[in-house]
């Protein structure tokens, strides 16, 4: 059924309706009336296709202004006002989190981590000043403040104090009108009927009678999309593509955005036949290979308008409740209010929840959230009812296929969290219970025949994974522990049936996984092991969170460790067999079981949880086997075999034993001992057979642990003796070292409060000081090595800071983080066998703390067994096991092993822990005759027997020759002095002289040999150093010519560089240019040797060509115009370089040189390599090979190109003295403009196409329009220019000169290679003008001196590419050169810069650029022949050039100069000198002709003017400096040494006069033409006085920086979280990432902004970098705190330069601790950016990184 023709809005009258709604209100019929209006105009506003804001406008005037009217019968704005102020101020802030909002939890006053404040609340409360973790919420929660239950101090912020009326007193429905209460009853009772049944209405192609439109509907349908979580975005787009006529691309991927957004969309509209055929090819293209197919349906265009009207509809309920207080009230009665079926309309949508879309169940939530859960009783209410659907809800949950955050179970954590709902709940509705039920069915098809879990990956299922999430809502559940004198007789009854069901669980995960030893062959396939741990993990705080409800009263731990045990008792095996062995006399019945032979299981949480309730006992006055606990059957060695097992498992494995069964065991293993799992695992096993050992006669319980590790036999004296059956000797060796740790474990931890007199406090210190035992760690390696103290009643910080000292950063400027150092007085409590050790942390501590001790110069090296604490009570019987007999027949006997000759039997690891075990027990006999407990006399059996082991300890004491470690040593040494100790505390006055004697003279006897092995070795220690050197005396004279010819210097042989400016021979002042220039001497690279064959070469023109590894890049990072974005280099024109720097040409080089023969066959391998790797990823190495890229062979540096090296440009020309040339700057000035005038004349039609017009004059023809005394001096001066020797390059350098240029053009320009362009040589001038500017403003940036301060690669660099400017114009046509050269002349003394398609004036050049492309240019000007040999080196036409180029530059200056405003109000007087009164002169002058002539009261003062003017120009004149240096190869002054502001150094060295007047007087009329032709161009007048697309540059141009970030990184994150994706219509960002260049935020990593750029789909963040840095990009994941850099389509992340206060970053925000800015990391990324070192940087961390290949850098 479908209409025909589209019906037209009809029109209406308001007051007439509002009148029909009124009548029908008071007949109760208003929903009907409402019906009758939105079945006509819900079509007609939302039926239409209209465009967003016209169906917006169209809702409110026909939908929502008639409710609202009616509502409030008069202006809704004044009522609602009137309403407002009523309103008591709230108490609860209630605040609906969006995504990426920072959230904060106190961590002193909340009472769970889900309690969260916003950021106003925190801002405006005290938590800000407590400790607190700050994280971004995921959507949907809200702030809680004001909710005293939330915190336990301060719950209130300033903004929200509580009333100090209690607003129970008066219901807020009362402050509302009577008339106007009942209009909003019926109004929100209305459409909150028309929103569950539209919403749950089922039929796709009609909608019910009293919403259907009367007549025949016409044929207008939609093809609705629903999202799903299977399907990836190209699966989605590409089946768009097909099924939908005419899909771009781009809508597909808006189509998808969509879906994946709002949770469907319409992807096509129109008839039902076209509808269906879209639908039918959509669910065929996805069901394909038995996959779930997308969910795709033909839906009426009606039903499709009323859905969106309800979703409409909910967001406008949602403002009328904010609105007042009543009316909030009065909607959470009437949407909690049951109908007639007895379901109110709230829990319909609650059971109907996963039917809906993505966007309706949010906005239902909401409307809940801010409804339902801000009203306290209907909130209460509310989870009565999801409680009792509580089941209902997690079943439609496992079956649906959304995200849980989306689900209405998710709703869980907003009343679980709560104590006083949750304690309701549990007490009178079962909560406990009521939660495990449906997990319990869950687990139910999980098991295997036994009951036992079974979590293979084929029965892993997503429903399995969702069922989990019931394991979460039970930890909130039981956030609420009652105190003692909470329970009452209905909160035990509900709790132990909740306690029975979760045993219930236990019990199914009891023996989960178990493992079988392999023998024979390997396993075939890795078994299962992750699900059963990932299942632990989740219980884990359940565990925790029942044991600590059972230890709050008695009556309940009882009854529960009564249910705890006889559960047990169903798991065992009831089947077993016993066998008697005796051990030193004692005959005991032990269990049979084979570990090598029988499975076993690592998973036995019913027994941990059993062993975690012992603990509680002694509280109250319980024992084990007491009356009150006795369980019939319960058996203390049964009860320690499960654990034991696992023990003896784990010691196998250490042996060797189970090799064969793969990975697997020893992941679990790994998990087992691991932080993450070790509290209700490890340590609850361990804890077990503590229990045992405190209820087992002690030689009993030794006899079990012994026969389970098979080491019965091992124990027996003959055993030592050889039988020719050694094979398993060596496992039994390590069998008994593990059982003697075990020993060591079970006697010596006792930091279990409960088991040992000790608090939570001292167990978490100890943790802390053995962690720090091993290294000072960092304040997050703790807590990463720390158990979760989430269940305990420590803090880890206070115990951190009460064991250690945090220290900074030792280095001054470095960004870092700091460590913490153990306190001295914490170092007696170092046990070397600390049961959370592994082996390498042990061996690690160990090797630290003797280290320590040698450094303190301790005379006692010994690590002894520190004094443990004394047990409680309940276990004061663990410590009788050291008197045992049997524990002291096995000392004794390692210990006679010991003394033995040989053992085949022993090792020094078992005596080592033998000792501390004999520590142990004399630290337990000192304690026990202080307290005068005599029932311990481990002395007196020790000292029986012959030999006993006293003289066991003084035999290895005096003779230790199988002992090799000296920490052995000096333990045992310390054990005898202390065994002396404790006997003479037991002994009589007569043994005690005897004692000493002996104790004195065996020590003695030990020092003796000490020194003697001393002397020995000292001796040994001369002859080998004496022979040595002989041996090289030796060499030197058999060799000593080599020795005689090998340069003690590095590879690289510089000649004077800025490094050694002081050893120059010139003793006055350096000149580098004009008639008086100073002599050159050889700078940069003179002799090198290359990295690939290690040969030595001079630097030749000549000979072998050698290079240096180079990168060329585009470069935006001087661009004053930040909002340009990059030209496109295959129409630009770079001979005039832009003012603002916009794009340039960067190059840099590592400074490692090599052969150019060497490097090209190095660089072919590569290519060969990459092309024979068929089966790679494409871009996947760190390097692109297409785009020429490849890392230096000996650093690894990314590089594109090599550099040529040129040998000193003055060993190329002939010497000359140019002094008899008397030619004055006006003259050469006026031959360069007849020059020009002439080119110009020549123009023919012929060259119209010619892209270089000009066509160049020779010399003679420019003379003869000279006098003849200028003539011959300007002719002489090009003679000069002219004057070259040394013959032509060899061949090799001309082909590397060529490669380096063309790809300086490519890449500089982002254009293809081509050969013969003639824009080649002009690029290799730009790149090396590029590379000056940028390092002159890093060194000015830094206040770093211009010479001596650069790393030798920059230098050498440098100093490659301005001899390679000087020299590139041999390898191009001498016609391009020379008009090249004309161009550039006639930009400065003609009309050049206005003839193109875009017209330049003077002050749109750089003149810097400028200057080096005339400077390399000139010479070519008048040369005869098809190639140039000439070279930039004439001095006086250098200084001319610069003198011309530094004239424009200071009328650039007196054009764009701005009088500041502090200069315009005086400020200091200074006088005006000669110069400075001359230069105003010219100042008004120029601006006048410019047109710009200030107003007088803002005319700057001459000596301003000169100031600025100065400061303007001397980045040019230091750029101009490190030009001219390299080029000339003239020494540096000493005073540029040093960092200064002062132009006087500068002027001197490139002979410019210091009083800049000077350049403008007295110069000829030619001067003064051109500089008038300069300030009257139109162009100039344009830019300084309209709106232009160019952008006016002021001097000196600032130098750029990374934007300003704010010091608090919660503000970062608060600023960023009102971002809205651009392409979807203002909803929420993912991935909003900023980028630090210019402070713009994109969206990143989505499809909803993809672009393309060449063909290649990329994200919003690479095509942004593409616009702003062209193609390399820093940019920061807000919500990720981490930075990204991109280069091209490679990229890597590194952490955000923000760190906590203890100077660690903090990537993903998983510690949460407060972030500030670390103004050190931020400088050392301005400095990565602005130094172009960013490519670099990604791919070292590309090569470092693996992961990093995976991910499409592209599409970020």
């Amino acid at each position: 059924m479908a209409m025909k023709n589209s019906i037209p809005t009809p029109e209406y009258r308001q007051d007439t309706l509002l009148e029909e709604w009124l009548v029908s209100c008071e007949q109760g019929n208003l929903l009907l009336a409402l019906k009758k209006h939105w079945k006509i105009f819900v079509l007609s506003v939302f039926g239409s296709n209209h465009e967003p804001g016209k169906e917006e406008r169209l809702a409110h005037k026909f939908l929502f202004r008639p409710m609202e009217y009616f509502l409030c019968q008069r202006d809704p704005e004044v009522v609602f006002k009137e309403l407002q102020a009523k309103n008591m101020p709230s108490q609860l802030c209630g605040k609906v989190f969006k995504t990426g909002e920072p959230t904060y939890s106190c961590r002193d006053c909340a009472n769970d981590p889900t309690c969260v404040l916003c950021i106003d609340c925190f801002q405006n409360g005290k938590h800000k000043n407590h400790r607190y973790k700050m994280n971004t919420s995921g959507g949907g929660g809200y702030c809680d403040c004001g909710d005293q239950e939330a915190w336990t101090s301060h719950p209130f912020c300033d903004l929200h104090s509580p009333n100090e009326v209690n607003a129970d007193e008066k219901n807020p429905i009362e402050t509302l009108p009577v008339d106007l209460t009942d209009r909003a009853s019926a109004l929100f009772m209305a459409t909150l009927q028309y929103i569950v049944e539209v919403l749950t209405w089922n039929q796709c192609d009609n909608l019910p009678s009293d919403l259907q439109v009367e007549g025949e509907l016409n044929d207008n349908y939609i093809t609705m999309l629903f999202n799903d979580e299977v399907h990836t975005f190209d699966q989605v787009i590409k089946t768009l593509q097909r099924a939908v006529k005419h899909c771009t691309p781009q809508q597909a991927r808006e189509f998808a955005t969509l879906v994946d957004r709002e949770g469907r969309a319409t992807v096509y509209r129109g008839y039902f036949t076209s509808c269906e055929q879209c639908r039918t090819i959509i669910d065929q293209s996805t069901s394909r290979h038995g996959s779930k197919p997308l969910k795709v349906q033909v839906m009426h265009t009606a039903v499709v308008a009323h859905q969106t009207f309800c979703l409409k509809l909910m967001v406008w309920l949602q403002k009328m409740i904010e609105k007042s207080d009543g009316l909030r009230r009065l909607f959470c009665l009437l949407s909690m209010k049951p109908q007639e079926d007895g379901k109110s309309l709230m829990e319909k949508l609650l059971l109907y929840d996963t039917q809906l879309w993505k966007v309706a169940r949010i906005l239902s939530h909401q409307l809940l959230m801010a409804g339902v859960l801000m009203d306290q009783e209907c909130k209460k209410q509310f989870a009565v009812i999801f409680t009792k659907w509580y089941p209902n809800v997690m079943n439609d949950f496992a079956r649906d296929d959304h995200d849980h955050e989306v689900c209405v179970a998710s709703l869980s954590v907003q009343i679980y969290t709560v104590p006083s709902l949750a304690r309701m709940l549990v007490t009178d509705h079962d909560l406990l219970n009521v939660i495990l039920v449906p997990f319990l069915e869950a687990c139910g098809p999980k098991t295997n025949a036994h009951g036992v879990l079974s979590l293979n990956k084929a029965e892993r299922t997503p429903s399995f994974k969702r069922a989990c999430f019931m394991l979460y809502d039970l930890k909130y559940a039981l956030l609420c522990k009652p105190t003692s004198d909470e329970w009452t007789e209905n909160l035990r009854e509900s709790f132990l049936r909740g306690h029975k069901s979760f045993l219930k669980l236990l019990k199914m995960m009891q023996g989960m996984d178990e493992v079988k030893r392999q023998t024979g062959m390997h396993l075939e396939y890795e078994p299962e092991w992750e699900g059963a741990f990932n299942l632990q993990m989740r219980v884990d705080d359940v565990i925790a969170s029942f044991s600590e409800w059972c230890s709050t009263d008695k009556t309940v731990f009882i009854k529960a460790y009564k249910q705890a045990a006889q559960m047990l008792l169903q798991c065992r095996d009831t089947t077993q067999k016993s066998e008697q062995h005796t051990v030193c006399g004692h005959t005991v019945k032990c269990l049979k079981y084979d570990v090598l032979g029988q499975p076993v299981s690592i998973h036995l949480p019913l027994s941990r949880y059993l062993a975690g309730l012992h603990v509680y006992m002694e509280k109250y006055g319980l024992y084990f086997g007491c009356p009150e606990l006795s369980v019939q059957n319960l058996d203390p060695v049964k009860m320690v075999e499960p654990p034991l097992r696992v023990q003896v498992l784990i010691a196998q494995s250490q042996a060797g034993l189970w090799r064969r069964n793969g990975y697997a065991l020893l992941n679990q293993i790994y998990f087992y001992h691991n932080v993450k799992c070790r509290q209700e695992m490890y340590d609850k096993d361990i804890l077990m057979l503590q229990i045992g050992a405190a209820a087992i006669e002690g030689n009993e319980f030794l006899i079990h642990i012994l026969n389970r590790y098979g080491l019965l036999v091992w124990i027996r004296p003959e055993y030592d003796i050889p039988t020719g059956q050694d094979d398993n000797v060596r496992q039994t060796i390590m069998l008994a070292e593990e059982f003697l740790n075990l020993l060591l474990i079970i006697l010596g931890e006792r930091y279990v409060p409960g088991l040992g007199q000790v608090s939570h406090e001292d167990a978490l210190k100890r943790e802390v000081i053995h962690l720090l035992c091993i290294s000072p760690m960092s304040n997050s390696e703790l807590s990463k090595n720390l158990p979760d103290t989430t269940n305990l009643k420590a803090d880890i910080e206070d115990a951190i800071h009460a064991v250690a000292n945090f220290r900074k950063p030792t280095s001054i400027g470095t960004a870092g983080s700091g460590k913490f150092e153990l306190k001295k007085e914490c170092y007696k409590e170092f046990n070397p066998y600390f049961y959370h050790y592994c082996r390498t942390d042990q061996s690690q501590a160990e090797e630290t703390q003797i280290k320590r001790k040698k450094e303190e110069k301790s005379e006692n090296h010994t690590l002894p067994p520190p004094v443990p604490p004394k047990f409680t009570p309940q276990f004061a019987q663990i410590s009788h096991l050291l008197q045992s007999d049997v524990l002291v027949h096995t000392l004794t006997l390692i210990l006679q092993r010991s003394v033995a000759t040989r053992s085949r039997s022993w090792s020094e690891t078992q005596l080592d822990r033998a000792l501390h075990l004999i520590g142990l027990a004399l630290h337990e006999q000192r304690r026990k005759i202080q307290e005068g407990n005599h029932s311990f006399d481990f002395i007196g059996k020790a000292l029986r027997g012959e030999p006993n082991m006293m003289q066991l300890l003084e035999s290895l004491v005096t003779d230790p020759k199988n002992i090799s470690h000296d920490s052995t040593k000096d333990l045992l040494t310390w054990i005898h002095q202390k065994f002396i100790e404790v006997r003479q505390m037991t002994s009589s006055a007569e043994a005690k002289g005897p004692v000493e004697q002996l104790a004195s003279s065996s020590k003695e006897e030990n020092e003796a040999a000490k020194k003697r092995k001393a002397r020995l070795a000292a001796k040994r220690k001369e002859k080998i150093i004496a022979k040595i050197s002989q041996m090289q005396q030796n060499f030197i004279r058999d060799n000593a010519d080599l020795f005689e010819s090998t340069d003690t210097d590095s590879s690289l042989t510089r000649g004077t560089s800025e490094m050694d400016i002081s050893e120059s021979a010139h003793h006055e002042t350096p000149v580098a240019l004009g008639k008086y220039q100073s002599l050159p001497c050889s700078i940069g690279i003179t002799k090198a040797t290359c990295i690939l064959c290690q040969e030595e070469q001079e630097i030749s023109h000549n000979s072998r060509a050698m290079v240096l590894a180079g990168f060329v890049q585009r470069s935006t990072v001087m661009s004053q115009c930040k909002s340009r974005d990059p030209s496109d280099g295959e129409n630009l024109d770079p001979l005039f370089t832009s003012s603002d720097l916009h794009v340039g040409s960067f190059t840099n080089s590592c400074g490692h040189t090599m052969h150019a023969d060497c490097w090209q066959s190095f660089f072919q391998a590569i290519l060969v390599k990459e092309r024979r790797r068929l089966s790679r990823i494409p871009h996947s190495l760190s390097y692109n090979i297409i785009q020429l890229e490849y890392l230096c062979p000996l650093c690894e540096s990314l590089s594109n190109t090599v550099i040529p090296l040129i040998p000193a440009l003055h060993t190329l020309i002939t010497d000359s003295d140019i002094s008899n040339v008397n030619l004055s700057f006006g003259d050469w000035l006026d031959g360069l403009m007849k020059t020009v005038e002439n080119s110009a004349k020549q123009e023919t039609t012929t060259s119209k196409g010619d892209p270089l017009p000009l066509l160049p004059s020779s010399l003679s023809s420019i003379t003869k329009m000279m006098a003849d005394s200028v003539a011959s001096n300007f002719n002489l001066l090009w003679q000069y220019v002219n004057n070259t020797k040394g013959g032509r390059f060899s061949e090799s350098l001309m082909e590397m000169m060529k490669k380096f240029a063309k790809d300086v053009y490519s890449f500089g320009l982002g254009v293809d290679p081509d050969d013969l362009n003639q824009r080649i040589s002009i690029m290799a001038w730009n790149t090396c003008a590029y590379t000056i500017i940028n390092l002159e403003q890093y060194l000015r940036d830094e206040r770093k001196p211009l010479f001596g301060s650069s790393p030798s690669r920059n230098v050498d660099c440098i100093n490659a590419l301005v001899k390679f400017a000087a020299v590139c114009s041999h390898i191009m046509q001498q016609d391009v050169v020379k008009k090249h050269c004309l161009r550039l002349l006639s930009g400065l003394l003609s009309d050049g810069l206005e003839k193109g398609d875009d017209p330049l004036c003077i002050i749109d050049i750089d003149l810097f650029h400028y200057l080096v492309a005339v400077t390399m240019a000139l010479p070519s000007l008048y040369t005869e022949g098809a190639t140039a040999s000439n070279l930039p080196l004439n001095s006086l036409n250098n200084q001319y050039i610069l003198e011309l180029v530094l004239t424009a530059h200071i009328v650039q200056t007196m054009l764009l100069y701005d009088t500041p405003a502090d200069e315009a109000e005086g400020g200091m007087e200074m006088e005006n000198d000669a110069d400075s009164v001359a230069l105003m002169s010219m100042y008004t002058e120029i601006r006048r002709k410019a047109g710009c002539l200030p107003p007088s009261n803002s005319d700057p003062l001459p000596w301003q003017l000169t100031r600025h003017i100065k400061r303007a120009v001397l980045p040019f004149l230091r750029c101009a400096t490190i030009l001219y240096h390299n080029l000339t190869g003239v020494p540096i002054p000493a005073q540029l040494q040093d960092w200064t502001e002062d132009i006087e150094p500068f002027c001197s060295y490139l002979s410019l006069p210091t009083s800049f007047s000077e350049l403008f007087l007295n110069q000829g009329e030619q001067l003064e033409k051109v500089v008038n032709k300069w300030c009257s161009s139109e162009i100039l007048s344009s830019r300084l006085y309209s709106a232009t697309s160019r952008s006016v540059v002021s001097y000196p141009l600032p130098v750029n920086h990374l934007i300003d970030l704010p010091d608090d990184y919660s503000q970062l994150i608060n600023q960023i979280s009102s971002f809205t994706c651009p392409s979807s219509k203002g909803n929420d960002s993912q991935l909003p990432t900023m980028c630090l260049v210019c402070g713009m935020v994109v969206c990143s990593q989505s499809y909803c902004c993809q672009t393309e750029i060449k063909d290649m789909k990329v994200g919003a963040a690479t095509e942004h970098t593409y616009r702003c840095g062209a193609g390399v990009g820093i940019l920061l994941r807000v919500r990720e705190c981490q930075i990204v850099l991109l280069a091209g389509t490679k990229g890597c992340f590194i952490p955000a330069p923000y760190v906590d206060s203890y100077g660690e970053t903090d990537q993903g925000l998983r510690r949460g601790n407060p972030l500030h800015l670390c103004k050190d990391s931020y400088k050392n990324l301005q400095k990565m950016w602005f130094t172009h070192c960013i490519p670099e940087t990604v791919a070292h961390n590309i090569e470092s990184h693996m992961n990093l290949m995976s991910i499409h850098w592209q599409h970020l």
